[in-house]
């Protein structure tokens, strides 16, 4: 099946306009080419506009505006970075706990002048999530004339899905780069066709949308890689295949020159080839994927792929001879998929590794419906064809709202957002980590598990017991699977062994003192493994001692190392009240 041409704004209505002596000549019934470009072009910004407000107000309502804790390990890395001390977690020790570099010096940047990193990182997003909104109309005309009714309905679908989408509320405004690979993949996909369909066009502006992408986060090499075996398909050209492979060498330096420097340069700068995150999440290839399986299908699942079906039969019609631009569109979606799986999946709510690829998911899955619907009905009913392809539209936004988890309905006085993996309290981590910014020594070391916003206001040498910021602990070699990806290494013993000043075990502020070993001991309570390996550890008790400090919002229940002397924590001591003393 080959695509029809796409008609131009003053093509398509120039058709339309009366010739002279017509009734309607000069009754502005009809109107001029410039002011219908105008009005479409208008009608687009609207439905874009419209769908920001709606991701906004869905995050507010339905997520409570819910942020990961993990972003705040970018915002440390940034923070140090536009304070002179380098892309690092502590000043002097080089690990790589993160793996959106770009997304990171753009955050320094904003930081260097004057910028919150969450207000900043939130600003990026939703540029990121706007400029893919307005790559989708572009997409569409890749597929369908631009202007017709089937292209609106693509584009009005598109548009209406990802705005709908609980994900793409979500990850537009929680602080991560998970929206600014979703423009670059889409924008390299748009590009790529378009580059396909023009022999005059230039062939490496995919390539360097893709590089963008894989700078904000590796994995849009997956995109680039789908994309380059679709380029390669021109080497069959007999006639042309010298030429076709010195077009193809220049949009493969395109992506190779700049992603490849940069890796180059942090393999140098950190000691490793893959990311600290990378070793973290990885370990028996088996128990990896079955878990990614579980991530991958479930998401298939939630978010009805099967919408895709059409799409797949539409595919199979297309002109084998042709670009086969929807062919493209799904093997780039299922690569994407299967990458997920072989990585592991995540831990974070609304499926986050799939966001990249929604709008493409979405463009298939209507335009493959509008495609099997007109080859089922026939020239005689392509209307009623439109019909069915508005149908997979509404249904495709539709599934797109989806609640997390059925536990919110088991607990209704809580926030949607608490039941969220990895949401926080900012204010309570907040006040944490400034009460110790304030008031231990900036050379101490303290060893948490909440690795995220308390270190990022207390600004202290921390050791990350998860080991998402820890090279030791990411290179270790444990089993996988039991809980959630990048939770699951620890070593109680390597930590005692470093002897930090501070060690904090909890995850947020408590509401009673644990200033004792006896407290420690509380049946049940064990958040993590890690809380069993160290308060076990005989050795813990020899070398600290349990100190609760009382705060405004409740208690801090510190391991303080017995040789530690500060002014306000003499030896003798297991409770200490910095609560605001009324006047």
């Amino acid at each position: 099946m080959s695509r029809p041409p796409v008609l131009t704004p003053t093509q398509s209505v120039a058709q339309r306009v009366p010739a002279a002596g017509d009734p309607r000549a000069g009754t502005g019934i009809v109107s001029s080419p410039v002011l219908v470009t105008a009005f479409r072009a208008g009608v687009i910004v609207a439905l874009i506009a419209a769908a920001l407000a709606a991701l906004a107000a869905q995050y507010r309502i339905v997520t409570d505006g819910y942020v990961t804790d993990d972003a705040f390990i970018s915002f440390r890395y940034a923070q140090n970075l536009a304070d002179g001390i380098g892309p690092v977690w502590n000043p002097g020790e080089r690990v790589e706990g993160y793996t959106n570099f770009a997304w990171v010096l753009l955050l320094a940047l904003g930081i260097k002048f004057g910028a919150d990193p969450l207000e900043a990182s939130r600003v990026l997003g939703t540029i990121a999530t706007a400029g893919t909104l307005v790559v989708v109309p572009l997409l569409a005309a890749e597929l369908r004339p631009a202007w017709s009714a089937r292209w609106w309905t693509i584009v009005a679908g598109g548009i209406g899905a990802v705005a709908l989408n609980t994900a793409t509320a979500t990850w537009t405004f929680a602080g991560l780069e998970t929206t600014g690979v979703m423009f670059f993949v889409t924008l390299g996909a748009f590009l790529h066709l378009r580059e396909e369909r023009h022999a005059g066009a230039r062939p490496a502006w995919s390539s360097i949308a893709f590089a963008a992408g894989a700078l904000v986060r590796p994995d849009a090499v997956v995109a680039w890689g789908v994309t380059a075996l679709f380029k390669a398909r021109r080497l069959h050209d007999a006639h042309h295949r010298r030429a076709q492979l010195r077009a193809l060498a220049v949009w493969a330096a395109a992506f190779a020159l700049p992603f490849g420097a940069y890796w180059l340069w942090r393999w140098n700068y950190y000691g490793d080839f893959y990311p600290n995150t990378y070793y973290l999440k990885t370990g028996e290839p088996f128990e990896v994927a079955n878990r990614g399986w579980a991530y991958a299908v479930t998401f298939a699942r939630v978010y009805s792929a099967w919408l895709l079906a059409p799409a797949l039969v539409a595919a199979w019609r297309e002109d084998a001879r042709g670009q086969r631009p929807l062919l493209y569109l799904l093997a780039l979606f299922g690569a994407w998929w299967a990458y997920v799986l072989y990585a592991g999946g995540d831990w974070m709510p609304y499926y986050r590794f799939f966001v990249p690829v929604l709008p493409i998911f979405y463009v298939a899955a209507i335009h493959g419906a509008l495609d099997l619907a007109d080859a089922v009905l026939g020239a005689g009913r392509r209307q009623v064809a439109v019909f069915a392809g508005i149908a997979v539209a509404a249904l495709a936004a539709i599934t797109a709202i989806t609640p997390y988890d059925a536990d919110a309905a088991k607990h209704p006085p809580r926030s949607p957002s608490a039941i969220l993996q990895g949401n926080v309290d900012i204010s309570r981590h907040r006040a944490i980590g400034l009460w110790m910014r304030a008031n231990i020594p900036a050379d101490y070391h303290i060893a948490q598990i909440a690795t995220g916003i308390v270190p990022y206001y207390s600004r202290l040498p921390t050791i990350d017991m998860l080991g998402v910021n820890d090279r030791y602990i990411a290179h270790l070699d444990m089993p996988l699977g039991r809980v959630a990806p990048g939770h699951e290494k620890h070593d109680g013993g390597y930590v005692l062994s470093r002897k930090p000043e501070f060690i904090w075990l909890g995850l947020t502020i408590e509401p009673a003192p644990f200033d004792s070993v006896a407290a420690y001991d509380s049946p049940g309570y064990s958040p993590w493994p890690l809380w069993t390996e160290v308060t076990q550890n005989p050795y813990v008790w020899f070398l600290y001692r349990p100190v609760a400090v009382q705060i405004d919002e409740g208690w801090i229940n510190l391991l303080v190392r017995r040789d530690v002397s500060l002014p306000w924590l003499p030896a003798d001591v297991s409770r200490v009240d910095f609560r605001a003393k009324a006047p």
